[in-house]
């Protein structure tokens, strides 16, 4: 899970009294399956609790409550939210969760610490190199989180819906190599590695279907 951000209309610095409470600063948390590049769920708003609680509302819903001998992983960034809200939605004894804490001087980073921050990660590797990819990724594919002004997006529902096919085209759309060491296997998308899909869609096929339902 990491977060990646832009802003709705303006910058925080020129958002004035009376103007609507989306202006300014929005962020987009992120969650996907490392193993598949699934995009899971996503949020888009202020850099607060409430904001990064949806995330795990939506993975509530979306899968099976993990078991103390089917735990769910989580690993993260710094973000402290993550802790309390990942306690009050699942069982200690249900999860392991790690985070990466990366230490930066005129914008290098010259430390990294991984720090397990309950049950056992032992056997994984701590990262967010997947998700930071991705976050990249929709950087050079989303204009406003390139921040120029004239990018921006002049809404928060144009701003989660552009990210809402971002997400769609990921999962369905764009094939990925799937490696054997060091030996390409077969190119599908994270939906047909989840076994969500049969195939890869097409864009005719998303704009024309009219049966598509929240994943």
């Amino acid at each position: 899970m990491d977060e990646i951000w832009s802003f709705i209309c303006k910058k925080n610095k020129n958002v004035k009294p009376g103007d609507p409470l989306e202006y300014g600063d929005c962020w987009t948390y992120i969650a996907l399956k490392s193993e598949s590049g699934l995009i899971v769920s996503s949020a888009s708003g202020k850099h607060t609790e409430q904001t990064c609680k949806i995330i795990f509302d939506n993975l509530y819903y979306a899968f099976d409550l993990p078991f103390p001998d089917n735990k769910f992983i989580f690993f993260t960034d710094k973000n402290i939210q993550y802790e309390d809200i990942i306690k009050e939605t699942y069982s200690e004894s249900c999860m392991a969760y790690g985070r990466i804490i990366k230490t930066k001087k005129e914008n290098k980073v010259i430390e990294i610490k991984f720090e397990t921050v309950f049950g056992s990660t032992v056997g994984y590797k701590i990262s967010t190199s997947v998700v930071e990819g991705y976050n990249n990724k929709m950087r050079q594919k989303i204009t406003f989180f390139v921040r120029k002004t004239a990018a921006f997006s002049k809404s928060k529902q144009s701003f989660i819906a552009r990210i809402n096919i971002f997400k769609f085209a990921n999962n369905f759309i764009d094939l990925k190599m799937e490696r054997i060491g060091l030996k390409t296997i077969k190119m599908r998308t994270p939906a047909m590695i989840e076994g969500i899909a049969d195939h890869a869609w097409t864009w005719k096929e998303f704009l024309t279907c009219n049966a598509v339902k929240a994943y």
